[in-house]
């Protein structure tokens, strides 16, 4: 990546998840999941990474296995508030909002999402095939819908494509400053998907295509998953 285009990647650690409440702190294999994100976002080598805590003992844990940490406020009322209120302060082009529940992410995912801006979007993000109709049913699963060219039209929690949504995004920094600058859009508040306020007002989104399916940890049986996934050697 050229120095113009130098990249901060931020994982916002919130404890107080709703679904799985400290997962950010949970153990995988002798590491906590922050400890895994934080390391997988370092083996990408795009610049510095930051962790957005919200609280002494996420901090205190960062510290320990030496990471660096911004401390945000616990009344934010998203991670992508939480990634600019860690990033602001900064100067790099670009924010990689890498969110902490993706443990076993391999570095060439991020690397492709943030290599995608230079297509010319104001965001890029990572999707994957979706051939499972299970999955396509699964209102849990966020779909993209996406253009010939790979920008994206829509997204959506109903089986309106087959492009699974992984929630990585890549931003230029004045289109996250914009993004959380304006309030919930009337489409977000109907699916509860914070990208299409950056949709409504008329901002690019360009998706790219990769190749693994990572364990996202939202419930404590996903992270039974991922330790599957780690005994099977399918890191």
């Amino acid at each position: 990546m050229s120095a113009s285009m130098a990249c901060l990647t931020v994982i916002p650690a919130r404890l107080a998840s709703t679904r799985f409440p400290r997962k950010v702190l949970a153990r995988l294999a002798g590491r906590t999941m922050i400890e895994w994100c934080w390391r997988a976002a370092k083996a990408a080598k795009l610049g510095p990474v930051l962790v957005a805590v919200d609280s002494r003992e996420v901090a205190d844990e960062v510290r320990r296995f030496g990471g660096e940490f911004v401390m945000t406020s616990p009344s934010l009322p998203s991670g992508s508030d939480r990634v600019w209120a860690a990033a602001k302060g900064r100067r790099e082009p670009v924010i990689l909002n890498y969110q902490g529940d993706m443990p076993l992410l391999k570095p060439a995912t991020l690397r492709a999402t943030v290599r995608t801006l230079n297509k010319g979007a104001d965001i890029a993000t990572s999707v994957i095939a979706l051939n499972d109709s299970a999955r396509q049913e699964d209102r849990n699963v966020v779909k993209a819908v996406l253009a010939k060219n790979g920008r994206c039209l829509y997204f959506s929690r109903a089986p309106v494509s087959s492009w699974e949504h992984l929630g990585i995004y890549a931003y230029r920094r004045a289109a996250l400053k914009r993004f959380v600058s304006m309030p919930p859009s009337p489409l977000e508040k109907s699916e509860k998907l914070e990208q299409l306020r950056a949709l409504e007002d008329g901002m690019l989104i360009d998706g790219v295509i990769v190749h693994e399916r990572p364990v996202a940890v939202d419930v404590p049986s996903d992270l039974r998953r991922a330790e599957t996934m780690l005994r099977r050697g399918k890191k």
